[in-house]
């Protein structure tokens, strides 16, 4: 049987498309899409963490506020673009209006970022001034576990669509996700894709990220335990969406030695 593989970047968390016949895993790599399904309009005020990444003036990413000067997305959203062209709005729950909006003055990708399968889809964005002192911005803390909370509801927040086929929304939205336990996500993913120790997933069935949402917190108890990083068949269907996994040790100690290197160095 034919299979087709192909990547397109159209706007942030990424599809892994099922377009083979085959049974088996398919060749495809993940498409960053991204949104949230089955979810509702929030208030900045209660989002204060949440960032827009933008090319241009274009959102084409969520994001985090993770430090200072520091925020937090996907890897997928950083590879291959010009640090000159982004900039981050914060404190709007709009991501083409209002709030504040900060240029950066660098990017920083995890060493062992794949961009074929993405593993460690992780990156961390430094802006010029800070964060601190604006209406509706402050710091989203990073889980300090080195586990994932099993079968427990996370929050998630972004711009993405609301259809698999639809465009980004303009107003923040935000839905509860069931995470499941490594086992799970193995059973309901074996089938399309080879989840790694820095993936998780979570989703129910109508409820999930789609097209715009790649970057984006979900977070546990008020701190950020994943990144959102691709779906796999539909926004919203029957396979769970995958998330870069805070807790594997790799990936917190590379967030918080960006954090730290800032700190000695600003």
């Amino acid at each position: 049987m034919l299979r087709w593989s192909f990547w397109i970047i159209i706007g942030a968390a990424a599809v892994w498309p099922v377009l083979s016949q085959e049974a088996g895993k398919n060749d495809s790599k993940p498409l960053p899409s991204g949104r949230i399904v089955g979810g509702n309009e929030v208030s900045i005020a209660n989002f204060p963490y949440q960032l827009s990444l933008q090319i241009e003036g274009t959102h084409i990413c969520g994001a985090s506020v993770v430090a200072p000067r520091w925020a937090l997305t996907a890897g997928h959203c950083c590879f291959g673009v010009n640090l000159a062209d982004l900039t981050l709005r914060g404190g709007s729950a709009n991501h083409k209006e209002g709030g504040v909006l900060f240029a950066l003055d660098k990017l920083v990708i995890h060493p062992d970022y794949d961009d074929d399968n993405l593993n460690f889809d992780v990156c961390m964005m430094r802006i010029e001034a800070s964060f601190l002192g604006y209406a509706n911005i402050s710091i989203l803390p990073i889980t300090n576990s080195g586990s994932i909370p099993s079968d427990m509801q996370g929050t998630v927040s972004g711009w993405g669509s609301t259809v698999s086929d639809g465009e980004v929304v303009s107003n923040l939205r935000a839905t509860s996700v069931k995470i499941l336990s490594p086992t799970t996500c193995t059973r309901q993913t074996r089938k399309y894709v080879t989840t790694t120790a820095s993936m998780f997933c979570a989703g129910n069935v109508g409820r999930s990220i789609c097209v715009g949402d790649s970057g984006s917190p979900l977070v546990f108890e008020q701190r950020q335990i994943g990144i959102v990083s691709f779906i796999i068949t539909e926004c919203g269907g029957t396979a769970p969406a995958v998330y870069t996994r805070i807790s594997n040790k790799s990936v917190r100690e590379f967030i918080q030695q960006q954090i730290s290197n800032g700190v000695r160095h600003s």
